[in-house]
């Protein structure tokens, strides 16, 4: 049994629930949503979790924070609900060394942008010309030609230009300055021992903006596959998605890689075949041999039985 775990509202957890049932494959779906929340019980020293009075012992996990989160005016108080969750769950299922999960060994390491491009570089992936900085003026007049964007993540990328004008400008902290690059944009899905890579084509700088896109499932862009290989297991993903766009020369340049990545979108382009690999790497099937994620191992016992006393 697979536990899918996270926020009520993910599309990409309904897409991989939706697969599940079309193949028949027994899940229990742990998803946190406005309504009463489900009762979890985790005994540390019986190493049980019991869920709605329920003791699970699921073979496999899949677990996303929850950044969609729900209609509510009190968005901080949900935000610590998703994040108390995700570790709670998390935590859990790191313990379970029998059980298979994607990206184990990344536990409690941040995923940074800047290292990922110094990472990617020393893979053999081309990268853009890339400025970290927080002082803008050296840049002059070729501000029309450059895009930025936090080196934190959690922004629409820009035109430099643009982003001078505004006010804030001076108070905010280190962007990256990189040239405006070309489409098509690719994504590049590594799920255990497979690539899947997908086109983007936008009118927009960033289409998730105005989600104005046509995506479209093609063959892994030639080169790239050994580098982001490389490069996903020296930061010990077996489950993310790599972002690329083109440069002045027509080659695929790496831009990062994120390790919860979306995938509904890109599932439905597939026609199903996205969720397959992620649940076949779950369950160990022909496609998941060989992959990186860990299990069957030794594991403490699950003994099922709760004490006399509440503590």
């Amino acid at each position: 049994m697979i536990l899918i775990a996270g926020g009520q509202y993910d599309t990409n957890l309904t897409a991989l629930v939706d697969r599940l049932k079309v193949r028949g494959i027994p899940f229990h779906g742990l998803l946190v949503g406005p309504e009463k929340p489900p009762r979890l019980r985790i005994d540390i020293q019986e190493h049980t979790f019991e869920l709605d009075g329920k003791f699970l012992f699921p073979s496999a996990f899949f677990i996303r924070q929850d950044v969609f989160l729900y209609p509510t005016e009190d968005t901080a108080a949900a935000h610590a609900q998703a994040f108390n969750w995700y570790h709670a769950i998390r935590g859990w299922a790191e313990s379970r060394l029998d059980a298979r999960m994607f990206n184990r060994r990344t536990t409690l390491r941040e995923n940074n942008k800047i290292h990922n491009l110094i990472a990617a570089h020393e893979a053999g992936l081309r990268i853009p010309r890339t400025i970290a900085t927080n002082d803008f003026a050296p840049f002059g007049a070729d501000t029309a030609r450059l895009i930025q964007k936090p080196v934190a993540g959690g922004e629409y990328t820009g035109l430099l230009e643009d982003f001078l004008k505004t006010e804030r400008a001076s108070a905010l902290g280190p962007r990256f300055i990189q040239p405006r690059l070309g489409r098509p944009e690719f994504r590049v899905y590594r799920i255990g021992p497979q690539l899947m890579a997908f086109s983007l084509q936008s009118p927009e700088l960033d289409y998730r903006q105005t989600r104005d896109v046509t995506i479209a499932a093609v063959p892994v862009p030639a080169g790239i596959a050994e580098g982001l290989t490389a490069l996903c297991d020296r930061l010990d993903l077996d489950f993310a998605a790599a972002d690329f766009m083109l440069d002045d020369q027509n080659e695929p340049t790496f831009l990062e890689v994120n390790s919860q990545p979306m995938f509904a979108a890109f599932d439905r382009a597939a026609g199903g075949r996205l969720c397959d690999a992620i649940l076949d790497c779950l369950m160990d099937d022909a496609s998941g041999k060989g992959s990186r994620i860990e299990g069957p191992s030794k594991s403490r016992p699950s003994h099922g039985r709760r004490p006399a006393s509440p503590l």
